[in-house]
């Protein structure tokens, strides 16, 4: 319930006046287990219907860790896993969200269709779209459906394989050959997303959140939002100031969200009529080289206790190559203004296992840890170690995962070199997760059978049995010239654009952020701008 894309799609649905939406979860373990004993189906939560008596289920996807999940809904609800064998009595079944935005290869046959991209345009012509030919066969209505932009439909396209390799990805029955990924190109023409609906049983626990800006320009090679949510865009103050006093009416903080909040141009403004009234705030990200003694003190009077910052690599030659380039002094001074300032927990963002990463690289995390330590005089640092995962619409998206024994390796090298210190508390997400994570993030059509696989005996029997084997998908290196099983989505972005990426990060080049753009010009660099 903190996901404002669910948020804010589920509000839009709701007002329409043709339609109900409600809302239906994965039960928790204990209460799977009384579903399974009690033979009850998955059910809603407004209204307790089951969810298999709705004309369409729609789900909301953010990470592929939750593709297993999938299938146990569809256990609990009796649906068939396989797009095929349900037929037109039965639901159809879409999901959206950002994952599948990515990459909805890996549960393509588990699906009718998917939304590819923003949704706050396409729900009102897709549901249009919908009560026109919801009576007609289901293959009628799928080819109804293919024709509202943003809909992809798998089982409207023909996959050939050669080897472990796509040979031809081939739309029939009248589908695009280029799914084109919706975008809103003025976001006040709709209401910011925003928490429609309070809850303390959430991440962000009774904190109303609320959307400033989508999209981010500073090109972090590694960030898949980074790119497929260009172009930046930012909402106009006043209409913010409007829903951040109606946020506080329900509760006293705030959370403003987006890829780049810390950089919204009104930044300072917005806060202030947080802080003016009383209330507590946080954000969702604050970048590095925003700090400054204003700022702090404006997050401190907000109720900031813990400051988080990435420097994702412990050598400036790697931040380079990830275009995070920050220096060493950069993040010290930084550091030094935080200390300053009376904030006392710091939380820091690293990634292992990145391309051209050497163990000096690794070395220089522990090395940097230790200068900020010094630097901070004392408090709580909490360091977050993540195996690098490549991802689709990313100039790494050709990279493989690093060997699993190689990056437990690393991390071994980094908590060895910390051990004795005190006041450093070490997270890590293990390698063998993602490992999987990866699969998954950029597999093909054929990783479902995976999924199916791990659903029934686990994933360690499960990836004894992929074909191909799953050390094709997660640890191989890609050619340009090979076809990606998301290649069928058009986002704007270049491919071109980003193998150019791909190039300068091997040569530790880095990249301009987005230009500001005045007077109606537009940027032509990665294409996004002139799609």
């Amino acid at each position: 319930m903190s996901n404002l894309g669910f948020q804010s799609i589920y509000h839009l649905l709701n007002s329409l006046d043709y339609v109900v939406c409600e809302r239906a979860f994965l039960p928790d373990d204990k209460d799977i287990a009384e579903f399974e004993r009690t033979n009850t189906h998955l059910f809603s939560l407004e209204s307790q219907r089951a969810i298999t008596e709705f004309d369409i289920i729609a789900f909301s996807i953010s990470f592929e860790e939750d593709y297993l999940s999938i299938l146990k809904i569809f256990d609990l609800a009796r649906i068939p896993f396989l797009s095929s064998e349900r037929n037109k009595a039965q639901p159809l079944i879409m999901a959206g969200g950002v994952a599948v935005s990515l990459n909805p290869e890996p549960i393509a046959d588990f699906f009718d269709l998917f939304a590819i991209g923003e949704g706050e345009e396409f729900v009102s012509e897709f549901l249009d779209a919908f009560r026109t030919a919801r009576y007609k066969t289901k293959q009628e209505l799928l080819e109804a459906l293919i024709l509202v932009e943003g809909v992809y439909i798998p089982s409207l396209y023909k996959i050939v394989y050669q080897g472990n390799f796509i040979k031809e990805f081939t739309p029939v029955k009248g589908s695009p050959a280029k799914v084109k990924s919706r975008k809103v190109k003025k976001l006040d023409a709709f209401p910011a997303p925003s928490s429609h609906i309070l809850t303390r049983e959430t991440n962000f626990s009774n904190t109303y959140l609320v959307e400033v800006e989508r999209g981010c320009g500073r090109g972090c090679r590694f960030c898949a939002a980074g790119f497929v949510y260009l172009p930046p865009r930012e909402r106009e103050l006043s209409g913010l100031k409007q829903e951040v006093l109606k946020g506080m009416g329900l509760t006293q903080k705030v959370g403003l969200v987006g890829a780049a909040v810390s950089e919204y141009s009104d930044l300072k403004a917005l806060c202030g009529t947080v802080i003016e009234n009383d209330g507590e705030l946080t954000l969702s990200s604050i970048r590095l080289d925003v700090l400054n003694e204003e700022n702090l003190q404006l997050f401190k009077n907000g109720g900031y206790k813990t400051m988080t910052i990435a420097p994702e690599a412990g050598s400036e030659r790697l931040r380079d190559v990830i275009n995070k380039s920050f220096s060493e002094r950069d993040i010290i001074e930084a550091i030094n203004l935080i200390s300053a300032s009376g904030i006392q927990k710091l939380k820091l963002y690293f990634i292992i296992g990145l391309p051209t990463e050497t163990l000096g690289d690794i070395n220089a995390i522990t090395e940097l840890t230790l200068r900020i330590k010094s630097a901070m005089q004392g408090g709580l640092i909490t360091l977050s170690i993540n195996p690098f995962i490549p991802k689709p619409f990313t100039p790494f998206q050709w990279r493989g995962y690093e060997d699993i024994k190689s990056l437990k390796n690393k991390l071994d090298i980094i908590k060895n070199g910390l051990r004795s210190e005190k006041g450093i508390k070490i997270s890590c997400l293990s390698p063998r997760e993602g490992y999987i994570q990866t699969l998954l993030s950029v597999g093909d059509r054929r990783v479902g059978r995976v999924l199916v696989a791990a659903h029934a005996k686990g994933w360690k029997a499960a990836l004894k049995e992929t074909e191909p084997n799953a050390d094709f998908y997660v640890n191989g290196q890609k050619d340009f010239s090979e076809i990606l099983p998301w290649d069928f989505i058009d986002n704007g972005i270049k491919k071109e654009y980003l193998w150019k990426e791909y190039q300068r990060a091997l040569n530790a080049q880095t990249t301009p952020p987005c230009p500001p753009l005045a007077d109606g010009r537009k940027c032509v660099r990665c294409g996004v701008c002139v799609a």
